[in-house]
């Protein structure tokens, strides 16, 4: 019989598994309520993949299994989570599947099955991000606190609705239902942003597979796991030098103190999901939620990685606003709002063979990295950024003159960064251009709230932060 500690619920290594997750695959199948021939199908191939796992020989039967049993991995796991949630289920068998996608002690080895087992009932301190693992995220989509995300194709639930009803599916009639339908909110999460997040975060789509295995497993895997923590630290890591990068300018009003209509800056923090894989890339899902733009975007890393979790936040938040300059704009890629990022840096790659400002040397380089990132300007700009965070922010010079003033305008240095590089020829006529733009903004923001409080209107924390943005 094993002994659990009073504290933590630590575990006797020296005596094999707990009860518990013995046997663990057919408990799970067994509380699914999958219909038996289902299960029972699922068990041979899984079986038969442990058999031949790693015979190069039978790659072809690999892949074909693979594909297989991931398809039916996440119908187990769609019923699964329905159950826990609607049975407020906390078996940590249910928690260890749903939050680290384990199922089969084999495959995952003792050790493994043991420090998850361990670490499925560790309370992770929460901070200012937004941060959920596999199951707490459904819970959100299921209560209906947050609605579910963008599939494949850019729509999201209600998106699908509309879809629907030009096909005569649906009617306005069935909106209500459709509404209520918790069974399609959980369909739709999974079908979509966790079928294809996940190889996304796994990094090799080739080397992904659902089910929890040692074989995934890099280094330490109590080290691996990335926590709420890690996550808001990288997040801080990256605001200490690029201070706007979560901000976004939004509409203020409120009728009450007769404030109709204030242009101000914003920061939304993400929503960040820790998607039940072992794997090597951040992918950011979408930039805002609905159609509000103050709305936080989505954010997916795997819920285990041996990868640096600082780079792939950076690579993560460029793209993030990349793409929330894109959702900002009213028009298509081809006619980019004048001054916004994505209008600035995608005529900069168009046109650089006739920009003057550009010597044939960083021409030459531009058309290595124009080809490298296969003309994708999204992927241009991202590998720029990571540059400008990494290198450029420390006074590394590595960006051409017209790249690194785009990026100051855009994505400007915090006050301390900017006050370490004023004295550099090269960051000074940026610094000071940045600095006086900034300065006027924040005096005649100051006259407008003087004038507000002088009516006997008390600012509102998004008009004090909003100030307080740009005395930055």
């Amino acid at each position: 019989m094993n002994r659990f500690a009073e504290s933590g619920g630590g575990i006797d290594r020296e005596n094999g598994l707990p009860e518990e997750i013995r046997n663990s695959r057919e408990k799970i199948l067994a509380y699914s309520g999958m219909p038996s021939d289902q299960a029972h199908l699922f068990t041979a191939y899984l079986e038969q993949y442990k058999r031949i796992e790693g015979d190069y020989r039978a790659d072809k039967e690999i892949r074909r299994l693979k594909n297989v049993i991931t398809e039916m991995f996440f119908e187990v796991y769609s019923l699964v989570a329905k159950k826990v949630l609607q049975e407020n289920n906390s078996g940590r068998l249910y928690k260890m599947f749903l939050q680290y996608g384990f199922m089969d002690e084999e495959l995952a080895g003792k050790e493994n099955t043991l420090t998850l087992y361990e670490m499925v009932e560790q309370i992770q301190p929460e901070g200012k991000c937004a941060v959920y693992n596999g199951l707490t995220w459904l819970e959100k989509i299921m209560n209906r606190e947050k609605e579910p995300s963008v599939n494949d194709f850019g729509l999201d639930y209600q998106d699908v609705f509309r879809e629907k009803k030009k096909r005569g599916e649906l009617s306005d009639k069935d909106k209500a239902s459709y509404d209520e339908d918790l069974d399609g909110r959980m369909a739709h999460e999974i079908g979509s942003m966790f079928k294809i997040g996940q190889r996304l975060c796994c990094g090799r789509l080739s080397d992904f597979f659902p089910i929890f295995h040692q074989g995934m497993v890099i280094g330490d895997l109590s080290k691996s796991l990335v926590t709420p923590q890690k996550i808001e630290n990288s997040i801080n890591q990256i605001l200490q030098v690029d201070f706007s990068a979560l901000h976004r300018e939004t509409v203020y009003s409120n009728p009450e103190k007769k404030i109709r209509q204030e242009l101000i800056m914003q920061s939304v923090w993400p929503d960040i999901i820790l998607l039940p894989v072992f794997g090597t890339q951040g992918v950011m899902w979408q930039s805002l939620t609905g159609k509000l733009m103050n709305s936080p975007g989505r954010f997916l890393f795997p819920i285990f990685s041996s990868a640096n979790l600082d780079d792939l936040m950076i690579d993560t938040v460029a793209k993030f606003r990349w793409e929330l300059s894109r959702s900002l704009s009213a028009y298509s890629l081809s006619d980019y709002q004048e001054g916004s990022l994505v209008g600035d840096y995608s005529s900069y790659i168009q046109f650089y063979k006739k920009n003057r400002d550009l010597s044939s040397e960083a021409k030459e380089k531009l058309k290595v990295q124009i080809e490298k990132k296969r003309n994708n300007t999204a992927e241009i700009f991202a590998s720029d950024y990571f540059t400008w965070v990494r290198y450029e922010s420390k006074g590394m010079l590595r960006l051409n003159k017209v790249a690194r003033q785009i990026l100051f305008k855009h994505c400007p240095f915090s006050q301390p960064i900017r006050n370490s590089l004023e004295k550099q020829p090269l960051f000074s006529q940026f610094i000071r251009q940045y600095e006086n733009i900034i300065a006027r903004q924040a005096r005649l923001l100051e006259a407008r709230y003087s004038k507000l409080r002088r009516s006997g209107i008390e600012l509102d924390l998004e008009l004090k932060d909003n100030l307080l943005y740009y005395q930055s």
